[in-house]
């Protein structure tokens, strides 16, 4: 992701306009890390200010409001860097790919999914979508199905979104966010074809896994009848993995094969092919109908607050529930009514990040696109009532 490094920094009188970017305001923590408030184009970002060591300061995106397309936070770290006068030490930044910044129409938002899609269309999901061969082939030879492609890894993203607009391919629509909880947000009984190739096996973390059995329950409930999940893997230990978890069903349809050819593979599969590694699949297919469910929606909260008491009393620290948590991890100063919260809660096997913003005593999530799953649900409640505890 881009980033610089510098010396020393101007001290900026908020708010400062600089081209594009506004920057709003400056919060400091204890720790003497700053995040600067920056809005471009009716969005805000963190620009987020920490020691390097003993003389550098490290300048980057927050990862929490960090865009998916990493010209635009190029931009605002170039006008950043511009306005405070910085002298660049070493950078990774690249101008031209800041030069002509737009929000490509096939990125969306989780909460574009939560809130406002509509199914018009058989769907298939391809999870992890890496250089994006295998989801651009498909769209290609299927126009008339609508693609979602899922990935977190940047360069991935925007590598896919460049070739939608090359290739002129207009029936995907890609998200960078955890397929793990993505399927809360889909429409039961929409989906014909769900892909995971060559998933991260996280053999030392298993609980990081894609396929797990609230994922596959989740995706029974959104497949079509005779849809299915396809699991391709070159590891063993994920494959049995994957199907141990597919076995625990009560009633399951399960297809293997060992090393199918597709008709397009992935740069990580002719890797594997070279080395002569063995390829698994393991397709589930659904013979269910599942009931409709109702569509998420967000978290809010309607307390006002006493900051400064929660300031006195607060302290890092997590607090659990019954299969859930909430981790409190820094507060960082605006002003002595404003200020913000560093958070990660929700299930324990994944979990999200957000802050906790007070303005004047009133309390938001940022960004305020927090679902209202099952398992943020309690944490939410946890989140208030530590509030209230602090400050009444």
């Amino acid at each position: 992701m881009p980033n610089f490094q510098t010396y020393v920094l101007k001290p900026l009188t908020y708010p400062c306009q600089h081209n594009d970017t506004c920057f709003e305001c400056e919060a400091i923590s204890a720790r003497n890390n700053k995040l600067v408030v920056a809005t471009t184009k009716g969005e805000t970002y963190l620009v987020r200010v920490s020691q390097k060591d003993e003389k550098r300061l490290l300048i980057k995106g927050d990862k929490v409001t960090r865009p998916s397309q990493a010209s635009i936070l190029q931009k605002v770290l170039m006008d950043f860097r511009d306005v405070s006068e910085a002298t660049e030490i070493c950078s990774n930044i690249e101008p031209k790919r800041a030069l002509h910044v737009k929000r490509s129409p096939f990125l969306k938002s989780i909460d574009f999914f939560a809130s406002r899609f509509e199914v018009t269309q058989e769907i298939w999901i391809e999870v992890g979508f890496g250089s994006g061969r295998h989801l651009l082939h498909q769209a290609k030879k299927h126009p008339q199905i609508q693609f979602i492609g899922i990935e977190i890894h940047k360069p991935s993203i925007e590598q896919v979104l460049k070739q939608c607009e090359l290739q002129h391919i207009d029936n995907i629509l890609v998200l960078d966010y955890d397929a793990r909880l993505f399927m809360e947000f889909l429409p039961s009984n929409c989906v014909g074809k769900i892909f995971v190739h060559f998933p991260v096996p996280w053999d030392k973390k298993p609980h990081r896994r894609v396929m797990s059995q609230s994922f596959i329950d989740e995706a029974l409930r959104v497949l079509i009848p005779s849809g299915q999940l396809e699991l391709r893997t070159d590891s063993p230990l994920y494959f049995e993995f994957s199907l141990g978890e597919m076995l625990k069903l009560s009633k399951a349809s399960i297809h293997i094969k060992k090393n199918e050819a597709l008709e397009i593979t992935s740069k990580y599969e002719d890797r594997w092919l070279k080395m002569e590694k063995d390829i698994y699949d393991v397709t589930l297919v659904n013979e269910a109908f599942s009931p409709p469910i109702p569509k998420v929606g967000t978290l809010k909260f309607s307390q006002v607050i006493d900051f400064q008491k929660l300031c006195q009393s607060f302290k890092e620290e997590t607090i659990r529930g019954d299969s859930f948590f909430v981790h409190f991890e820094e507060l960082y100063l605006i002003d002595a009514t404003s200020g913000l919260i560093r958070i990660s809660f929700g299930a324990n096997e994944r979990n999200e990040k957000c802050y906790i913003w007070i303005k004047n005593g009133v309390v938001s999530y940022f960004p305020d696109t927090v679902l209202a799953t099952q398992n943020n649900i309690n944490a939410d409640k946890l989140i208030k009532e530590w509030i209230n505890g602090l400050c009444n």
